[in-house]
């Protein structure tokens, strides 16, 4: 049985929330102390902070700011009041990987909601459809919050995209773009439009 990990960085709250990005949990180099020397120098010790993680990338274009840098994450969270957290408290995880479906013995994040409720937020983004089945098992009383569901800004997830067909279809007239435009053009309409 591998070692329970235990998630590194809680919850970050804005001065003035207005929507929390809600996630699974970190990747293992961030939350095994044996691990943090494989955390490279173009990395984040933050929420998505692996060099294949999108998200940061994402927003900085949905949002227009520079995110090259830590402080400049943090400057984009507290001027669009952008509240992070993840579902999962702690976990073990089969062999190292960075997987949701990899990760077992899981101690839900119970105050997540409590969270949620304390800073009036109305509005939350899950990372992936699973995140957000885990929510709602989680926390089933939640109909009054708009939620939305992102395509995932992992890695893994932007190699299964030719699994959705709006993504074939959209490719057809976009042949020569990367799969990043089709991702942020999504991102461009749940966040600029709705939140």
């Amino acid at each position: 049985m591998s070692k329970r990990e235990k998630h590194p960085y809680g919850e970050y709250i804005p001065a003035r929330p207005r929507l929390m990005l809600i996630g699974s949990f970190p990747i293992a180099k961030f939350t095994d102390p044996k691990r943090k020397h494989e955390i490279k120098e173009h990395e984040f010790d933050f929420f998505f902070g692996g060099e294949k993680n999108l998200l940061w990338k994402l927003l900085g274009e949905v949002f227009n700011r520079p995110v090259k840098t830590l402080n400049q994450i943090i400057r984009l969270l507290e001027s669009e009041g952008i509240a992070l957290g993840d579902v999962i408290k702690s976990c073990r995880r089969s062999e190292g990987s960075s997987s949701d479906s990899a990760l077992y013995d899981i101690e839900w994040n119970a105050k997540l909601l409590t969270i949620i409720r304390l800073h009036n937020i109305k509005q939350v983004y899950f990372t992936s459809k699973k995140v957000e089945s885990w929510f709602n098992k989680l926390f089933p009383a939640t109909a009054d919050l708009r939620k939305e569901t992102l395509i995932s800004p992992s890695g893994q997830s932007v190699r299964s995209l030719s699994q959705l067909e709006d993504y074939l279809e959209w490719k057809k007239s976009n042949k020569s773009e990367k799969s990043f435009k089709y991702i942020l053009t999504i991102y461009k309409q749940k966040f600029v439009t709705r939140s």
